[in-house]
């Protein structure tokens, strides 16, 4: 038996005692480290918040990086106003992989996702400006790759309506005339709007006023300079490197060329370009109502359809006649029952900008036709630019996949479908203009180079 004197209730007194001492001591000591860490009004909790999920290039997961934002250097880019959405997107890998070689160089950069205005192709009938990224693309996935932020955003955390510095890209005068390729860059006079496509600036009271992403007026730039370019994206890098602005914005960014083409940092960038999960999800759901099912015991990638994407509007009228572009609609729906016929397939889904009197001919010509046709509020919901993208899920997800070469819509979908390992021969594939042979005919059909993927 043990007595009251060997009892450890007061040793554990002690000890517990002794802990709480050193306890809030400990506390103190990081309180003041703290107070000293945040002298200079930075709150540091946000910043904690905004690192504590980074991607695999550093970047936050959130897409917006929070904290010290005096010490932040943004990059905008802008093009010209009369590409479209699919080119946008080529467009932003080279700017991409631009800017993860400054972050290189200067972690404080990052990317600011230029907002859409209307484009050509939104045929729709209502006015789309300033449309955020988010719209169309998951900013996670995104800021896997760079660092990125919504430009409505930018304008918050900077307080005010400015840009610092407008660089537009031109080529130089006289163009690409020596015969050799040579990388060059040099700040230049700026050409005439014939020249250069000059999109419009005005200065007015010391301040340079442009569309700004449909913004207008309520957006300027502090200076501006013209800049002549000839090569990749990544010249522009010792360029950028050198400038003390804290906010850049380039434009006319469809000037530069990608640094490299399908190799593995050029897949890593357009792999981040994920879709809207609001997109994907809508897509999906219309997949499953509407498209058959793959079946279980199947050993073919996808679902059992074929999917072709038939580029009508103002591509028939600039390559009318050239190899890979059917004339007719009766042509083109001669190709597709002969591609379901040989890949034993029964249902087609289309994806086309043809016109409503041309869809109503398809679907009398091809009976098992289905597209996608978004309610009223839907197409409000989700925009021109979305339809399209539950549009090249849908059709990245066929068994079989035909599309128009060079359209850049079909190159996306080439895109989805090699990010999701679909064999080559599924993929590539184009339609061809009338009195073809066989779809192997060269003089006739014209199929999507085979960009494998290479991660």
């Amino acid at each position: 038996q043990r007595s009251h004197k060997d009892c450890p209730i007061k040793t554990i007194g002690r000890a517990v005692s002794f802990t709480m001492e050193r306890l809030l001591v400990l506390l103190v000591v990081v309180l003041a480290v703290r107070c000293c860490y945040s002298a200079d009004g930075t709150d540091s909790m946000a910043f904690e918040a905004g690192t504590s999920n980074r991607g695999v290039n550093g970047a936050a997961a959130t897409g917006v990086h929070k904290g010290n934002t005096t010490k932040r250097r943004y990059f905008i880019y802008d093009v010209y106003i009369g590409e479209g959405f699919n080119l946008r997107r080529d467009v932003y890998m080279r700017a991409a992989q631009l800017v993860k070689e400054l972050v290189k160089i200067d972690p404080s950069w990052i990317m600011v996702l230029p907002p859409y205005r209307h484009l050509y192709h939104w045929k729709s009938g209502f006015e789309q400006q300033r449309v955020p990224w988010r719209q169309f693309f998951d900013l996670e996935a995104l800021s896997e790759y760079i660092p990125v932020m919504e430009f409505e955003d930018y304008l918050k955390e900077r307080g005010d309506n400015s840009i610092d510095q407008v660089y537009h890209l031109q080529g130089y005068k006289g163009g690409w005339t020596s015969g050799e390729w040579v990388e060059k860059i040099d700040a230049a006079k700026c050409l005439t709007e014939q020249e250069s496509s000059l999109r419009s600036f005005e200065k007015r009271d010391g301040r340079w006023y442009s569309p700004f992403f449909g913004y207008y007026d309520d957006v300027y730039a502090k200076k501006f300079k013209c800049v002549s370019v000839q090569g990749t994206s990544l010249i522009l890098k010792d360029f950028i490197r050198k400038t003390k602005h804290e906010s850049i914005l380039v434009d006319r960014f469809e000037k530069v060329l990608h640094p490299t083409f399908g190799d593995r940092e050029y897949w890593l960038a357009r792999k981040s370009m994920g879709y809207a999960k609001h997109l994907k999800k809508e897509a999906e759901d219309f997949m499953d109502k509407n498209l058959p099912t793959r079946s279980l015991v199947s050993k073919l990638k996808g679902r059992p359809y074929l999917a072709v994407h038939l580029r009508r509007g103002d591509f028939l009228r600039a390559y009318w006649g050239k190899v890979g572009v059917p004339k007719t609609l009766e042509s083109a729906a001669e190709q597709i029952k002969d591609a379901m016929k040989q890949q034993k397939l029964e249902v087609v889904y289309i994806s086309t900008d043809s016109s409503q009197d041309e869809v109503k001919t398809l679907r009398k010509l091809l009976p098992t036709m289905v597209r996608y046709e978004p309610t009223e509020a839907k197409l409000h919901a989700f925009g021109d630019g979305g339809v399209s993208i539950i549009d090249q899920w849908i059709s990245a997800n066929a068994q079989y996949f035909i599309g128009t070469n060079p359209s850049t819509f079909t190159f996306r979908i080439n895109e989805d479908r090699e990010l999701m390992h679909f064999p080559a021969e599924t993929t590539f594939n184009g339609l061809c203009l009338e009195g073809y042979k066989n779809r192997n005919d060269k003089d006739k059909c014209s199929h999507p180079t085979a960009w494998k993927l290479s991660l």
